[in-house]
């Protein structure tokens, strides 16, 4: 079984445990923080999605509680990083491998409300990206290789597909109206529904599996690298920044980078031009070898507070919490949760 817990910041304090079904996978949280959606594994027999009413109300917090189980679809791609995936103002979830989108509002996660939905039909059983662009909507298919443009909307008709071996990772960029979309061996870049570009990556062995954004730019990364790849997109194009080190997580609050490598330190560069600002060391010795794959939550994860100057990284092979003060460079101090924290996610007032 795996356990949720809820902690009182600034004061650290745990006023709520939850059980939740095995193996879970990803946290994320709605737009308006009253509410987390939990996925498990995908590799998992039965594909529970949790829903958790955080206690957020107005003026005040109450105890978290777990607000619905949905045993729906199969597969769960709920949102990326610590957010829920939204589509047209509306939330959205993938069931992966049942080829389906599921569609839904907020309201219909309270405790008492029944979860009404639509369901959007998909090409295949696929893993699945989206894109909101100006011409459309970009949904991405890593097993097929592909890119397809809806231009009137999700599961509609198809206005293009275009080659992209292997995608996964992507991002828009408003200001040029640019999508990018991460394949096996290369950058695609698609404006108003056409190729512009592909950029070939400038690492020898090293690709993008997902975008940090920074400051009118974007910052590649994967699993195990040496470099972010700075993406500019007005170029466009790419460029290595080495770590001194192998990546294994990565966060942004848009002003900040926070980057953790392996060897046990907390990176903190600026998010225009990924200069180094501070390092800081918060694991007394380098994480243990450790491989994700999609049965379940086993890596850190960072949590970024700007406002407060603080960023909380969890320490799976010590059971703690990192409180690390990003403005002095140090760690404030250790919260003890026990078993092995991975995903975190601030919920903020």
């Amino acid at each position: 079984m795996s356990r949720l817990l809820a902690v009182d910041l600034p004061e650290g304090q745990v006023v709520a445990e939850l059980s939740l079904p095995p193996r879970g996978m990803s946290l994320v949280a709605t737009p308006s923080g009253r509410y987390l959606l939990v996925s498990r594994g995908r590799d998992t027999d039965r594909q529970w999605l949790t829903v958790v009413w955080t206690g957020k109300e107005e003026g005040r917090w109450s105890r978290p509680v777990i607000a619905k189980s949905l045993l729906l679809g199969r597969g769960w791609n709920i949102g990326h990083g610590s957010e829920a995936y939204t589509y047209g103002g509306s939330l959205l979830a993938f069931s992966e491998r049942t080829g389906e989108a599921l569609l839904f509002d907020e309201e219909a996660l309270r405790p008492e409300a029944p979860f009404l939905h639509q369901r959007v039909r998909l090409p295949n059983p696929d893993h699945y990206h989206m894109v909101e662009a100006p011409e459309g909507t970009y949904l991405t298919l890593l097993a097929r290789g592909q890119v397809v443009l809806y231009p009137k909307g999700l599961g509609g008709e198809e206005g293009g597909r275009f080659s992209c071996p292997v995608q996964h990772g992507e991002a828009f960029h408003r200001e040029t109206g640019r999508s990018f979309f991460a394949c096996a061996r290369d950058l695609l870049v698609l404006q108003g529904g056409r190729e512009a570009a592909r950029l070939p990556y400038p690492v020898a062995g090293e690709r993008i599996g997902a975008f940090l954004e920074g400051k009118g730019v974007f910052f590649g990364y994967s699993d195990g690298v040496r470099h972010l790849l700075r993406l500019d997109p007005g170029t466009p194009g790419l460029t290595p920044i080495p770590l001194g080190g192998v990546f294994l997580r990565g966060a942004s609050d848009g002003e900040r980078l926070y980057v953790l490598l392996t060897e046990g330190t907390l990176q903190i560069r600026e998010a225009k031009e990924g200069r180094l600002l501070r390092q800081v060391r918060v694991s007394p010795s380098p994480f243990p070898k450790m491989d994700e794959d999609t049965g379940g939550a086993i890596y850190p994860d960072i949590a970024p507070w700007p406002e407060r100057g603080l960023v909380y990284v969890s320490l799976p092979h010590l059971g703690l919490v990192a409180e690390v003060d990003a403005e002095r460079g140090r760690v404030a101090r250790y919260l003890r949760t026990g078993g092995s924290p991975t995903r975190l996610v601030l919920v903020r007032p």
